[in-house]
């Protein structure tokens, strides 16, 4: 290689370092926004659980919102848009085809497009994408998830719904299945509630749905950015020691050819 051919590499890798510095601190401002929002989302979450088992029916009541049916699988599989996040959306889908492979019957819902397309590649269909949803989750946005999957369900063309999502444990992160529909509640949790009551059990279900699922949204939007921040961190420090080292051979070589001269030159004049 020579000295034009370095220098022209290293003012190559200089632009890589600055694109790698630039998305780190975008996703670090994004992971940020993300750690604030989770907090009154996981507490939301939590207290509709509770509201949810509060009104669990009794054992002598088949409702289908808890009740076994069917083997009818529905999968809301959540990763990101984009890529550069390391692992990050691999490990959703594989954890998701783990679960899908299992079933006969299965209906997808995939929120992001990089999982649409793995998908896509795998030779399996999915039944309804929401793009542009896993960069800026929104309430908005597990509403009218939980609508459609709440309409199959109601609509006795799905028996059971699950979710794969990635959870954040302080700086590590996990991907995680969890089943919505039927709505799991212990033996012990159910308790009895007035006949009157069962007319508010379908909103009661779909406030439920909602908060999960938008929890799983924002914890989800904060792994990504986590996996990003990481490889953008990784890559800037792989850049700038290939800047390094580049930029030390591209000293040595013009040492080199300066030296080369030097003795030419001596050798001229003798």
């Amino acid at each position: 290689m020579t000295n034009r051919e370095i220098k022209r590499r290293i003012v190559s890798v200089k632009e890589t370092v600055k694109i790698t510095k630039a998305m780190y601190a975008i996703s670090v401002a994004k992971m940020t926004k993300a750690r604030g929002a989770i907090v009154s989302a996981e507490a939301y979450k939590h207290a509709c659980e509770e509201m949810i088992r509060s009104v669990a029916v009794s054992a002598s009541v088949k409702d289908p919102y808890f009740t076994e049916r069917g083997a009818r699988a529905g999968f809301l599989v959540i990763a990101g848009d984009k890529g550069l996040c390391g692992d990050y959306n691999t490990k959703v889908f594989e954890r998701a085809m783990r679960a899908i492979e299992e079933k006969t019957e299965k209906y997808i819902f995939t929120v992001g497009s990089v999982t649409r397309e793995a998908f896509h590649k795998a030779g399996i269909a999915v039944d309804i994408e929401f793009l542009n949803s896993a960069e800026s989750p929104s309430p908005e946005t597990a509403e009218s998830l939980m609508s459609d999957v709440l309409y199959l369900f109601e609509s006795d063309m799905l028996d059971e719904v699950y979710v794969v999502f990635t959870e954040v444990k302080g700086n590590a992160s996990e991907v995680v299945l969890k089943k919505l529909l039927p709505i799991p509640v212990e033996e012990g949790e159910k308790t009895l509630i007035e006949p009157g009551a069962f007319e508010l059990l379908p909103r009661a279900v779909g406030t439920y749905l909602s908060s999960f699922i938008y929890y799983a949204l924002i914890s989800s939007s904060l792994a990504e950015n986590l996996a990003r921040v990481k490889a953008m961190s990784q890559a800037t420090d792989n850049g700038e020691k290939m800047i390094a080292a580049l930029t030390a051979k591209f000293n040595r070589l013009r040492q080199e050819g300066i030296t080369r001269d030097l003795q030419d030159a001596r050798m001229s004049d003798n």
